[in-house]
C-alpha cells in the first residue's frame, strides 16, 4: 500500500511539472496596449503576437547592474524599435504606482511588464530566472537564440540584435 501511495504522489508531482503555459495576455506598464505570448514547450518557442525578434530583459528595481543596462536597452529600442522589441520583465513588483515611478525615474522607454503572474509565466517559459540582469534573445518565430546573465557591454547586445534582423 505504501508503494502504491508513493507511486501516486510521484505521478501527481511529475504530472504537475509538465504544466502547459499556453497563451497569455500581459499588461504593459508604459503602453496602452498589452502583449500576447504563446508558449509551446514541445517546440521550445515563446511567440509574440507581433512576430518580431525580441529581447526579454529580466530585472529588479534593487539591482545596480540592471539599472546600468537600462540606457543600453533604451538605445536599442530607439534604433531598432520598429523591427525589434525590447521587453522588460520587472520582478519583485512593489505595486503599479511604485513600478511606474521606477520607470519614470530611470527614463525607461522600452516596454515593461511587472504583474507577478506575467513575471512567473515568462520566467517558467525561459526555464527559470536564477539571477539578474538576464537577457534572453528570441527570433521572430519565438525560438530562443542567445542569453546572457549579468551586465554585458552594449556592443554585445547590439551585435545580437543585428544577428536577428
Amino acid at each position: 500500500m505504501r508503494i502504491f501511495a508513493l507511486a501516486l504522489v510521484m505521478m501527481l508531482w511529475l504530472g504537475g511539472c509538465k504544466e502547459e503555459l499556453g497563451e497569455k495576455h500581459h499588461m504593459v506598464l508604459n503602453r496602452d496596449q498589452g502583449i500576447t505570448t504563446r508558449f509551446s514547450p514541445q517546440q521550445k518557442r515563446l511567440q509574440l503576437s507581433s512576430s518580431k525578434p525580441y529581447l526579454l530583459f529580466f530585472f529588479t528595481a534593487s539591482c545596480g547592474a540592471c539599472k546600468e543596462a537600462i540606457p543600453y536597452l533604451n538605445a536599442i529600442e530607439e534604433q531598432w524599435g520598429e523591427r525589434f522589441e525590447v521587453i522588460g520583465v520587472l520582478g519583485g513588483s512593489r505595486g503599479i504606482k511604485s513600478d511606474l515611478e521606477f520607470l519614470k525615474r530611470h527614463s525607461i522607454r522600452f516596454k515593461v511588464l511587472s504583474d507577478p503572474s506575467s513575471s512567473d509565466y515568462l520566467s517558467r517559459a525561459v526555464g527559470g530566472v536564477m539571477g539578474v540582469p538576464l537577457f534572453f534573445f528570441f527570433d521572430e518565430m519565438g525560438a530562443p537564440k542567445e542569453h546572457f546573465l549579468g551586465l554585458v557591454p552594449q556592443r554585445v547586445l547590439e551585435e545580437e540584435v543585428r544577428s536577428l534582423l
